[in-house]
């Protein structure tokens, strides 16, 4: 155990009844005092969306040493951004956690991911932020090793930090993994993503099913790295722009516009 007691905020989008997140507190607890803020039911998908015209609720679900849960009717983002605003109003945690996701947040899945929007989140507020995903869609999912990987990573950056607007995105297979691999994100895309069908009353309609393709075979990341049986831990940036451009499109834009 740390002789430092930090704050340390949990989140996800399976809601906070999930196993997943259940894990999660529980092996983060010797790291130092445990705040779940959490979407009263599943969210995943909703990446960093949030609640902007309907007000949403906070509910104390449960309270020990060390321990706090709270159940949020919003978003994953919500639930980050409401517990910044009054739980932790007048102090920031050390970290932000998001997970323990059920399913896999590999490749272009953390532009998804609400358990990704969690860790988005910490990192606008400047926060050292951490999301973890298991290759598991299961109900009750095998979370020894995300949790022992989960713990040992939180660790490690709340002595040694991250760079700003940076956060660690973790990946764990469903069995005892192979190693741990820092690795890119694989540049991937969706495919098959619609399965058509007929509802009840003749109308026809689509459910999403689809998989990931890497887009550029030749350069591999953690979406090759998991399903060769490794875990993965990406550094994911939230400053989207595009800084290699920006000389050329001014140059284009001075022609363009004179």
């Amino acid at each position: 155990m740390t002789d430092t007691r930090y704050e340390i905020l949990i989140s996800n989008d399976d809601g906070f009844r999930a196993q997943g997140v259940q894990d999660l507190m529980q092996v983060l607890k010797p790291l130092g005092n445990i705040t779940v803020v959490a979407p009263d039911g599943p969210r995943s998908g909703f990446s960093s969306a949030i609640t902007s015209v309907n007000p949403i609720t906070l509910k104390l679900r449960k309270q020990e040493e060390g321990l706090t849960v709270y159940s949020s009717s919003g978003t994953p983002a919500d639930c980050v951004k409401l517990a910044l605003n009054t739980i932790f109003a007048d102090r920031k945690p050390d970290l932000v956690v998001g997970g323990i996701n059920h399913g896999r947040n590999d490749g272009i899945c953390v532009l998804y991911s609400g358990t990704l929007g969690v860790a988005i989140e910490g990192t606008i507020a400047e926060i050292p932020s951490l999301a973890v995903s298991v290759n598991d869609h299961s109900e009750i999912i095998e979370t020894r090793y995300a949790a022992q990987t989960a713990y040992k990573v939180a660790k490690m950056i709340l002595e040694k930090g991250l760079p700003a607007n940076t956060l660690l995105s973790l990946n764990v297979p469903p069995s005892q993994p192979k190693g741990l691999k820092v690795c890119p994100l694989t540049n991937g895309r969706f495919v098959d993503e619609f399965m058509e069908s007929i509802n009840p009353r003749g109308a026809k309609v689509y459910w999403m099913q689809g998989h990931q393709i890497n887009k550029t075979p030749g350069q591999i990341g953690d979406m090759e790295a998991l399903e060769e049986g490794y875990m993965t831990l990406a550094p994911v940036q939230i400053d989207l722009t595009d800084y290699s451009y920006l000389d050329k499109l001014s140059d284009h834009v001075a022609q363009t516009f004179g």
